[in-house]
């Protein structure tokens, strides 16, 4: 996606590759492009001309429509307060497909980690199919710490440390997590 974005006037962000931007001064405009894989979003001044101008340029050249603002992307709810210029990001929507998907509906709690517990290597072989849903549940937790959680990145990143050979365990410690993320899912 590199060499289209490039041709159509954007420079490549150094710090994420996958965030261009196209400065004009003499209109006084920015406009960003985040590019991931096949979904783009494009951010500058509503009506703006210079927006308007290129995103016609990229339909063009790809197939695709304009969904006008953005209100989704990369499975995050975007939505905005214009009276106090604010952009809120969550993954709500998300979170509630995660805690379905691992059978969290009650028993929340307010740590993201329990207190008593230590973290120990497995000593035995894990089973390939318990490793598989162990490693469903911690990428899931991950995309969350990513997208809009980073309060519970200590966590996720020590479950992550027993991807290769988790225990029950850390398995009953991925679902607190979950219980946390239940009562703590509007943060």
């Amino acid at each position: 996606m590199t060499k289209p974005m490039l041709a159509l006037g954007f420079k490549r962000c150094k710090s994420n590759a996958g965030v261009y931007y196209y400065h004009d001064k003499k209109m006084k405009a920015l406009v960003i492009a985040i590019v991931y894989v096949d979904d783009v979003c494009f951010m500058g001044t509503k009506g703006s001309l210079l927006l308007n101008e290129l995103k016609q340029k990229f339909m063009a050249r790809w197939e695709c429509r304009d969904l006008s603002e953005t209100t989704e992307f990369l499975g995050m709810h975007i939505s905005h307060d214009r009276k106090n210029q604010k952009i809120f990001i969550d993954q709500c929507e998300y979170l509630e497909k995660v805690l379905a998907c691992f059978a969290v509906v009650t028993n929340s709690t307010h740590t993201p980690l329990p207190s008593e517990f230590s973290f120990k290597p497995n000593e035995k072989q894990c089973d390939p199919k318990f490793c598989q849903k162990y490693q469903q549940l911690v990428g899931s937790l991950m995309y969350l710490m990513i997208g809009s959680r980073p309060n519970i990145g200590f966590a996720v990143v020590k479950l992550a440390q027993q991807m290769a050979n988790p225990s029950n365990n850390y398995y009953r410690v991925g679902l607190h997590l979950c219980r946390y993320l239940l009562a703590t899912h509007r943060y």
